[in-house]
This record gives C-alpha cells, structure tokens and sequence, in this order.
C-alpha cells in the first residue's frame, strides 16, 4: 500500500466558464517523480496553481496528507525584468520561511547559499542583477532558491526549457540524489513526453481527449497514447530500457 503525497478526488481544473481538464481521482505517492505532461493550454500550469492553493479547482478536492514543505521553480521568462533582484537577493526569498520572526540572513543563510550555488554552478554570479543573465543562469537561480531550504515537494514548471545539454543531465542526477538522500517527491511540469519520459516513475497526461495517470510502466501504452493525444504514436525502446515515443 502506497503512501499518499497527494490525493485527488473527482478533481477539474480550470476557471470559471473554462474547464481544462477531465474529472481525476488518484493518489500520487510519497517520494516519486511524477511528470505532468501537455501540450500548451492542456492545464499544466493552471494544475499546479491549484495543487498549491492558489486557485480552487472547479470541482473535486485534493489533499496533502503529509503536509509537505514547497519549492517551487517557476518557468525563467515569468521574472520581472525590471525589478532589481541579485541572485542572492533571489535566494533570501527562498530562504525567508527558515527565518526566526523579525531576524535577519546569517551565518546560517550564508552557508545554505554558498552550498546551494556551487551545486548549480552559479556562485561567481552571486552578486550579478537576475535580470542581467541567461535564460539558463536563470533558471539554476531559480533552482537554487527553490531548493535552499530542502523542501519535502520540489515543483518545476518546464525546468529545462533554457539549460544546455551537459546541465540539464546534472540536474537529472541531482533530482535523482535528492529524492534518495531527502526523500523528496517531485512534480515536473513539461510539455515535450520525451524529454521526461525516463526521468518519471508516474505520470499525469493531460491531453484533448482526456486525461491519463498512473505509473510510467503502466501509461506507456501506445493505444492509451494515442488516445489522449489524439494521433497514432509508436513507442520505441531502446538500449538500458530507454522509451522514446514516435508521433506519426
């Protein structure tokens, strides 16, 4: 019997006169990786701002049983361009809930900061405007300030968009560690299936002609596939159990 992270119950998502996705009931388990997936306007994003209180679901309930701590890394260009944040500006925001009430950064917020920078390769710029780097110095930073106070729940929204190739599989080994050493569960948002397909124990597909969840094995089915996205689709399998999936 599994532990549930998340329970759905009959849950829609969506706003008011626009529904985006099917009824879904589930329980998503503690630790695991689970791949939201969609094409855009299938109800990724508006999933997540559901699942973390910031709308209400058009029907159904959800609960966290275990009531976990957040990180939350957002998609890189949703930054205010003009507000002028450093990175590690952008840490203290992540690091604020670990603060004693009217205290400010220490010697302890210093620590978790230099620790979390070198993880992601960003420490020399520690001092440099957010608005001034890269999409993909972006991204690390926002990574960064999602994990500086090890949150039981880690959700990114289309994490990989602006990384290069080398970056993104050391973030992959990261998520890997992590969820060993911290037992954290992960919620990745992600329009392309196979740029996560073998990343994810668990997947939730929102598609136009319903929605598909359960364990990666068990989704993995070419007919279910193509009825979710509406189109035939092969899967392939390679070499060490990798799965690619072919639209035709």
């Amino acid at each position: 019997m599994i532990t549930p992270l998340l329970t759905l119950k009959s849950c829609e998502f969506g706003y008011a006169g626009r529904r985006l996705t099917q009824p879904i009931s589930c329980d998503i388990p503690v630790g695991s990786c689970v791949g939201v997936i969609g094409a855009n306007g299938s109800g990724k994003t508006t999933f997540v701002k559901t699942i973390l209180g910031l709308i209400a679901p058009l029907k159904g309930s959800y609960t966290w049983p275990t009531n976990p701590s957040f990180g939350y890394v957002p998609q890189e260009n949703r930054l205010n361009p003009l507000f002028p944040l450093t990175v590690t500006d952008l840490l203290k925001m992540g690091y604020f809930p670990e603060l004693p009430r009217f205290r400010s950064t220490g010697a302890q917020f210093n620590s978790a900061a230099e620790h979390i920078m070198d993880i992601l390769e960003i420490t020399p710029l520690k001092n440099s405007l957010v608005r001034e780097l890269s999409g993909g110095q972006r991204q690390r930073a926002l990574i960064a300030r999602a994990l500086i106070t090890k949150p039981r729940v880690l959700i990114l929204d289309e994490p990989l968009n602006s990384l290069d190739y080398a970056f993104k599989q050391k973030l992959w080994g990261l998520l890997t560690e992590l969820r060993k050493k911290e037992n954290m569960s992960i919620v990745l948002i992600e329009h392309d299936l196979n740029r996560v397909i073998n990343h994810v124990d668990w997947m939730m597909l929102l598609g136009q002609n319903g929605t598909l969840y359960g364990s990666t094995a068990d989704v993995m089915d070419a007919s279910n596939l193509s009825d979710v996205f509406q189109t035939p689709v092969k899967i392939l399998r390679g070499s060490h159990d990798q799965i690619q999936v072919q639209f035709l």
